[in-house]
C-alpha cells in the first residue's frame, strides 16, 4: 500500500512538471504567433515597396530607352558614308617651340655609310606645361626729400600696383563662370597648378567683387544694347546652382552678349532682358516664351527640320528642298531676293495633306503657336 502511494506521489509531481512545461510552451507559442504576424505584415510592406520600385524602374527605362518606331532602322553611329575624316590641325611653323632632328650617317645594322636622305617624315607632339612658374614682381619705390619743395617726393611713372595680379583674376573668372568650379576647387587648382596660395575669402571678396566693379559699367552698356538692337539671338538651357536646377539665358547681338541666370524659365525673364522694342527681330527656337514678345520673329531651321524628320519623311524632304533654295537666295543682295517664292512654297507645304497622321498633328500644333513653317524666314528675305 505504501509502495503504491509513493508511485502516485511521484506521478503527481511529474504531472505538475508537465503542466508547467505545457504552460510555458503555450506562452511561447503565443509569442511566436505575434512575431509571425508582425513578420507577415513586414513582408507585405516590403513586397509592396518592391512592386512600386519595379514600376519605377520600368518607367525610368521607358524614358532612357525608346522602342524602335515601326520597322525603321535606328540611326547609325559614326560619320556618313563619304564624309571627310577629322584630323588634328597641323601646327604652324611659328608655333613650334622645340625641334629635334633624327638623322644618321651610317647604317644601324652593318655600320656602312649611307647616302643622302631620300625622304623625311615630320611628326608633331603637342603638350602643356603642367605646373608653370608663378610670377612675382618686386617694386622698389624710393622717396626723397626735396629741399626746394620742402616735401618728400617719388617717381611719377609708378604703375598701379595690385597685391594680386590681373592674370589671377582672369583665371578665377574663367574657372568660376566657364568651368563652373566651386570656390574651394578654384583655390585648390591655383595651388596645384601654379603653387599660388589664396584664401576662399580673398577669391570671393577680393577678386570676384573687384571684377564686378570693373565690368559693371560694360554690363550696363550691353544690357541696354540688347534692348535696342535690331536683331537679337535668344536661347536658354539648364544650369545647376548649389545642387538645384536653374536656367541660363543668353541674349546675343553683333555688339555684345548678355547671360542671365534665373530660377525660372518663364516669359518674364526674356521680357525683362529684351524690353519693349517693336521694330526688331527675335531669333530663337520654337520655345513659347518668345512668342508674344514685341517684334518680328525668326525661327530656327535646325529645329524645324529636326522636328519634321520625326513626323514625316516626305515633309522633311520637301522642307529640305526649300531650305536649299533659301540658302541660294540669301547669297544674293537683299533687294534681289525672291521672298514671295520661298514663302509660297512654305505655305504650300503647311497646307499639303501627307499620308501620315503625325504631320497633321504637327501642323495643327503650328496653328496654335507661332510654329508656322514660313516663320523661319523672319526678315532675312
Amino acid at each position: 500500500m505504501r509502495f503504491e502511494q509513493t508511485i502516485i506521489n511521484r506521478l503527481e509531481k511529474e504531472n505538475e512538471k508537465l503542466r508547467a512545461t505545457i504552460k510555458d510552451l503555450e506562452a511561447t507559442i503565443k509569442e511566436l504567433k505575434v512575431t509571425i504576424k508582425e513578420k507577415d505584415k513586414r513582408i507585405k510592406e516590403l513586397e509592396d515597396k518592391l512592386q512600386d520600385k519595379e514600376l519605377q524602374r520600368k518607367q525610368l527605362l521607358s524614358y532612357l530607352y525608346k522602342a524602335n518606331r515601326g520597322n525603321r532602322e535606328g540611326k547609325k553611329f559614326g560619320k556618313k558614308e563619304g564624309a571627310k575624316g577629322y584630323q588634328r590641325p597641323k601646327p604652324r611653323d611659328e608655333e613650334v617651340t622645340e625641334q629635334k632632328v633624327y638623322s644618321l650617317n651610317r647604317c644601324p645594322h652593318c655600320r656602312n655609310e649611307v647616302g643622302k636622305a631620300v625622304d623625311e617624315v615630320i611628326r608633331y607632339e603637342e603638350d602643356i606645361n603642367i605646373k608653370p612658374q608663378k610670377i612675382i614682381k618686386r617694386y622698389i619705390i624710393t622717396r626723397h626729400w626735396c629741399p626746394k619743395c620742402e616735401a618728400f617726393v617719388k617717381a611719377k611713372e609708378i604703375p598701379d600696383i595690385r597685391r594680386i595680379g590681373l592674370n589671377v583674376m582672369a583665371y578665377i573668372l574663367y574657372a568660376r563662370y566657364r568651368l563652373r568650379l566651386p570656390i574651394n576647387k578654384i583655390k585648390q587648382s591655383l595651388k596645384d597648378l601654379h603653387d599660388f596660395s589664396i584664401s576662399e575669402g580673398e577669391i570671393i571678396v577680393g577678386q570676384l567683387e573687384e571684377a564686378r566693379e570693373l565690368f559693371s559699367r560694360d554690363y550696363e552698356v550691353i544690357t541696354e544694347l540688347i534692348k535696342e538692337a535690331q536683331s537679337v539671338y535668344c536661347d536658354e538651357t539648364g544650369w545647376r546652382v548649389k545642387g538645384y536646377n536653374w536656367w541660363i539665358w543668353v541674349f546675343s547681338t553683333e555688339q555684345g552678349t548678355r547671360y542671365v541666370i534665373e530660377e525660372s524659365r518663364g516669359k518674364a525673364v526674356a521680357q525683362r532682358a529684351l524690353g519693349e522694342k517693336k521694330d526688331r527681330v527675335i531669333i530663337s527656337d520654337f520655345y513659347g516664351a518668345y512668342k508674344n514678345l514685341p517684334g518680328n520673329k525668326q525661327k530656327c531651321w535646325v529645329h524645324l527640320l529636326r522636328d519634321t524628320k520625326e513626323v514625316s519623311e516626305q515633309m522633311h524632304r520637301d522642307l529640305n528642298e526649300v531650305y536649299e533654295e533659301l540658302t541660294k537666295e540669301i547669297e544674293k543682295k537683299k533687294e534681289e531676293r525672291d521672298s514671295k517664292k520661298i514663302k509660297d512654297k512654305l505655305v504650300a507645304i503647311e497646307k499639303r495633306d501627307y499620308k501620315e497622321e503625325k504631320p497633321r498633328d504637327y501642323k495643327r500644333e503650328s496653328q496654335n503657336t507661332d510654329k508656322s513653317f514660313w516663320h523661319v524666314l523672319g526678315t532675312i528675305m
